[in-house]
């Protein structure tokens, strides 16, 4: 997957570095003494978090990603950049399970959320198409810290129906930190990730749009990894 990713990036840096070639030698340093030292991006956008058990089938939670980040140009002759930022993730997941043990259905609804901070560390490579328009290929880094992580369960009786316990088909309702060892001993996530990703950015003028697809090699729990896609709309400043 991540030679997949990869080799997607080099074939569109190839493309685009092929077209700015053509250009004449007069415009090509025109352009590059134009490519600003810095550059800063606010960004909001859609965030679809996978998780993949190791011996379960995976399943997706959906949110919002939003951040700012801060590039910094490192060579003179080539718009070469190293970036950093932050930015902050909201996913969650409802379910709703039926017990069709009983007579009467009963519903239990389990809703997964987490709030994450990821600070990147990022590569990157501004190729300008025109004057107002260009694209980026960058490589980075993750370091995410998870603020919370929360798994409620409700369960719903029909009216009338018989209460026969506290826990429905293993279901105990109540809100569960899913980060306590108290708790969930063994079970528990972990706090801290790491992990990679690669995107492509396609600025116009001041608005960027930017697609990143990552995933982690310091996992919320051994058997639990996850991947991340996000697409975000930004400014540029």
């Amino acid at each position: 997957m991540f030679a997949r990713y990869i080799s997607f990036l080099l074939f569109i840096f190839l493309i685009a570095k092929g077209g700015v070639t053509a250009a004449t030698s007069e415009s090509t340093t025109s352009t590059a003494e134009d490519t600003p030292s810095r550059i800063n991006t606010l960004y909001l956008g859609y965030d679809l978090c996978t998780l993949r058990p190791k011996d379960a089938a995976t399943f997706s939670l959906n949110g919002f990603v939003a951040g700012y980040s801060v590039d910094f140009r490192i060579t003179t002759h080539h718009p070469l950049y190293l970036g950093t930022g932050l930015y902050v993730r909201f996913t969650t997941r409802d379910k709703t399970f039926h017990d069709t043990n009983t007579y009467d259905a009963i519903k239990a609804k389990v809703s997964t959320h987490f709030l994450n901070f990821n600070v990147p560390i990022n590569l990157s490579y501004r190729l300008p198409l025109s004057e107002t328009f260009n694209i980026t290929p960058q490589l980075g880094l993750d370091f995410r810290v998870q603020a919370i992580g929360k798994r409620t369960t409700t369960i719903s009786y029909p009216s009338g129906a018989h209460i026969p316990s506290a826990s429905v088909s293993g279901f105990t309702p109540g809100s569960v930190n899913l980060f306590s060892r108290h708790v969930l001993g063994e079970q528990a996530l972990r706090r801290f990730q790491a992990g990679w990703h690669a995107a492509l950015k396609l600025q116009y003028d001041q608005f960027v749009l930017g697609i990143s697809y990552g995933t982690d090699f310091a996992k919320l729990r051994n058997e639990l990894g996850s991947s991340n896609l996000l697409v975000n709309l930004g400014y540029v400043f």
